[in-house]
């Protein structure tokens, strides 16, 4: 099975950048990340506050029971968005089914979330080497 763990989509939500005089204060997508969490938290997993990852975006810490799990959510533009979910349940023996529920729970909650448009689905590392994308986080 082919896991798909990274995610590019058309943003329906207003930029919520904030400029200083001289730079960046805050760079957008924090109300990207926070409706994720409250989407999550609905389902059941126990997440962090947005964490500030200044030009990379927002990360959220995601637990399901004492699972970890992880996201990044990049705000290129107006354009473009970018979400990386990482299963770090162990980094000797990940547990891939919690990863794959995770996944699995990621996608609905987008599919029923019209702000997350035309999202399309990379294996790990495939954004960067330009594949194509696919409709879902992984084969059935």
């Amino acid at each position: 099975m082919i896991l798909r763990p990274e995610i590019r989509f058309r943003p329906g939500f207003p930029d919520d950048t904030i400029e200083g005089e001289e730079d960046t204060i805050e760079w957008p997508g924090r109300n990207i990340t926070e409706a994720l969490k409250a989407a999550l938290e609905q389902r059941g997993y126990r997440v962090s506050e947005p964490l500030n990852a200044e030009h990379v975006g927002w990360e959220l810490e995601v637990f399901r029971g004492r699972k970890r799990l992880w996201l990044q959510v990049s705000r290129l533009d107006d354009e473009t968005c970018y979400i990386l979910a990482f299963n770090k349940t162990s980094w000797l023996w990940p547990d891939v089914k919690v990863f794959q529920a995770f996944l699995s729970d990621l996608q609905s909650i987008m599919a029923a979330d019209g702000r997350f448009g035309e999202p399309g689905w990379f294996p790990k590392g495939g954004l960067d080497l330009g594949m194509a994308a696919a409709l879902g986080p992984f084969d059935t």
